[in-house]
């Protein structure tokens, strides 16, 4: 320590061997300590250690520096690692700029969900027995607020399900050494046995039969969908979710599952006829057809990674874009170079969008959990909030509630969307599109 240019294994040697000139350090030069040292090799040890054994003991292992990262702040996921380890101090600065730190997610209308499910102090008996269904556990955010709200009851359980078999096993740990810890003190404390959390690795179009072979058919009490990606998996640049960071054309759900087509092998197997289907279809893509041919047309170009594709759909749409404006396009002034990267951004996202859709079948799941919630999981009375992001899941979502309380299956519907305040959409960017349904199964219902 006072003398910085010693390593410690030099130090340690020195001191050893001689240990009182430990004190004459600082006043020697560093000439005479390394001549000194060099004399070290041939003085028998005073205190009798074996030089090989302190050799081995005390070499410090090789200062290895964190890779650099161009810019003040981290762009990648990877090096964002300060946040990803859960640095308080950089995790405030992120949050107080209205971002999401790297690996975490901010749950969305968190005090409209637990209003609407039902689960506020003021709206139910603590006796009561309560079922809530969590079909995206993600980070385990809404759930988090939910089990707070539930751990007071004296017969309360929360399910959450989540297909990212990468994900759920680190978001149960995290609520276990969290909220859960908690919980179970106050359990054991009263000579409870504590099952009041479970995760499940399934994708929630499988709840319904999860519910029967549990024997929970028509239990529910509450239940919460949020369909939106979590943010770990678009800051990942490994998932391939984003277009604003380079990574495979993977954009799997469950990465692990290779039974799964990637974002790759679906443009390699799709025609072009259907790729501009499918653009219409999941994302309302006005350019699908110019979009398609360019993207699939020839065969040898299909692209590979994220930045490829964002950069082709913005080679096609550029020209689109500047014509439909009527702007001469050898002349762009700054507004008009702003509107035009604004919706390039957005026909990338809504291709990006179209394909991740079809790559997770993600309608498919949502019509089959629209259509299992009335007759194999909600409990009579029991209530259902669904947090969706685009229109293609916001129709189907108000398509169900509308017949379902047209046909009198549920007593109560929201015919208007419920959005995010203000405050919460500048706080939280990623908040802005989302919409929030619910709806309430009625009381003479039987499953």
């Amino acid at each position: 320590l006072l003398v910085p240019w010693l390593t410690a294994s030099q130090i340690h040697a020195f001191t050893t061997k001689i240990p009182h000139v430990a004190t004459l350090i600082p006043s020697m030069k560093k000439s005479d300590v390394q001549c000194r040292l060099d004399f070290l090799s041939a003085v028998p040890d005073t205190q009798n250690h074996d030089n090989a054994s302190i050799a081995a003991t005390t070499s410090p292992k090789p200062h290895k520096r964190r890779e650099r990262y161009s810019g003040r702040y981290p762009k990648n996921f990877k090096d964002k690692y300060k946040e990803r380890q859960g640095d308080e101090e950089t995790i405030s600065k992120v949050l107080a700029k209205g971002m999401t730190p790297a690996g975490q997610h901010v749950p969305i209308m968190v005090k409209e969900c637990l209003h609407y499910m039902g689960l506020e102090n003021n709206q139910r008996d603590r006796d009561s027995p309560v079922l809530v269904v969590d079909c995206t556990l993600g980070y385990g955010g809404h759930s988090s607020y939910i089990l707070k709200q539930i751990m007071n009851s004296t017969d309360a359980r929360l399910i959450a399900f989540d297909q990212d078999s990468v994900e759920i096993i680190k978001t149960e740990e995290r609520l276990r050494k969290s909220v859960l810890e908690e919980i179970d003190t106050a359990t054991e404390s009263a000579g409870e046995g504590n099952d009041i959390f479970t995760a499940v690795n399934q994708n929630f179009a499988e709840l319904g039969s999860y519910m029967t072979s549990t024997n929970q058919v028509g239990k529910v009490t509450s239940l919460l969908a949020d369909l939106g990606l979590s943010s770990m998996q678009i800051d990942n640049n490994d998932r391939g979710f984003t277009y604003k960071r380079d990574g495979p054309l993977d954009m799997r759900m469950s990465p692990e599952d290779d039974s799964t087509e990637t974002a790759y092998q679906l443009l390699q197997r799709l025609r072009v006829r259907q790729l501009k289907s499918m653009l219409k279809n999941n994302s309302d893509e006005e350019f699908a057809d110019e979009i398609a041919f360019g993207l699939i047309g020839d065969r040898s170009k299909i692209p590979k990674t994220t930045m490829e594709l964002a950069d082709r759909v913005r080679d096609i749409a550029r020209p689109l874009i500047v014509k439909q404006h009527n702007w001469n396009s050898e002349q762009i002034g700054k507004n008009q170079a702003k509107k035009l990267k604004s919706q390039l951004d957005s026909t990338i996202a809504r291709v990006m969008q179209a394909i991740r859709i079809e790559v997770n079948g993600e309608f498919r799941v949502l019509e089959r959990l629209l259509e299992d919630i009335p007759t194999k999981v909600l409990s009579p009375g029991g209530k259902v909030v669904i947090l969706t992001f685009h229109s293609g899941e916001d129709r189907r979502v108000k398509k169900s509630f509308k017949s379902g309380f047209k046909s009198g299956i549920y007593s109560a519907w929201s015919r208007d969307v419920v959005r995010p305040t203000k405050e919460e959409r500048r706080d939280n960017p990623r908040s802005s599109c989302c919409k929030l349904r619910w709806a309430i199964l009625s009381d003479q219902n039987a499953n």
